[in-house]
């Protein structure tokens, strides 16, 4: 597992990106990628669709716990890559929500700029490794409760 990731198992993997679209000052972006890509998440065999599940709501747990978020947003985009070679990927962005806002307004959906913007490079801050550290330690704690063991019985993990 290298260091930009907190998860993975056979299915998925959640990483932070380098240049994030929601900086760590207001609550952090992680991305939950499959590892062999499909289009939509119709695509899914029934045991993925259960660990993406699982695999969102263990992430997001973590997220509200390690960074204090107020609130999670779970946003399952896949516009920016219409025009790449195999067309978009799906996947998932976890976004924290601080309480204290610095580049988003608190209560409004995530404002984001065009795909190629200038604030993606470099400006918004990505979360730290010793965040994604101690992200990873929780996730492997919350795994660990009886919902998320049955929710990878039934993924077939």
């Amino acid at each position: 597992m290298d260091k930009s990731c907190v998860y993975e198992d056979k299915y998925f993997k959640v990483i932070s990106p380098e240049f994030p679209l929601n900086c760590k000052d207001d609550g952090g972006h992680l991305i939950l990628i499959k590892k062999v890509k499909v289009t939509d998440r119709s695509d899914l065999t029934y045991q993925e669709a259960i660990d993406f599940m699982r695999i969102s709501m263990i992430v997001g747990k973590a997220m509200y716990e390690v960074l204090g978020v107020e609130r999670m947003n779970y946003e399952d985009l896949g516009n920016w890559g219409i025009d790449d070679p195999g067309g978009a990927k799906m996947h998932l962005h976890f976004m924290g929500r601080a309480k204290e806002q610095t580049h988003q307004i608190r209560g409004q959906h995530i404002f984001l700029y065009p795909k190629g913007h200038k604030i993606y490079q470099g400006h918004l801050k990505p979360l730290s490794e010793d965040q994604l550290r101690i992200l990873r330690e929780r996730i492997t704690e919350i795994q660990q409760e009886p919902k998320y063991q049955k929710m990878a019985e039934l993924a077939e993990l």
